[in-house]
């Protein structure tokens, strides 16, 4: 039996007056325009903060990470805060050297 393919989706979920964006799967390049999309309606919204929660991805290559700091840097994007990953996605932050510059919370 080969590896399964874990397919990439995301959800949003208000909590509070935090919206969490909750991706799950393998984010590469063939799930990097639907985090896009799904991270511009957070950002849209009239959220006090917008959580990407990491906890739910398998992978994330360069693409994955382009989109992130795309909306971190954009408009609102200080708003913007992480919740970390397992370590494989931490390790993908720390050898970009961003591990150290994102602002990550703990999970409520």
């Amino acid at each position: 039996m080969g590896a399964t393919v874990e397919e990439f989706e995301v959800d949003l979920e208000a909590r509070g007056d935090d919206l969490w964006v909750l991706p799950r799967g393998e984010l590469d390049i063939d799930g990097a325009d639907e985090l896009r999309e799904a991270l511009a309606l957070a950002l849209a919204s009239d959220a006090a903060a917008i959580v990407i929660d990491l906890r739910g991805l398998e992978l994330m290559d360069s693409t994955g990470l382009r989109v992130l700091l795309e909306a971190q840097a954009g408009e609102g994007g200080e708003r913007i805060s992480f919740v970390q990953g397992n370590e494989l996605i931490q390790r993908v932050l720390r050898v970009s050297g961003l591990l150290d510059e994102l602002p990550f919370r703990t999970p409520d």
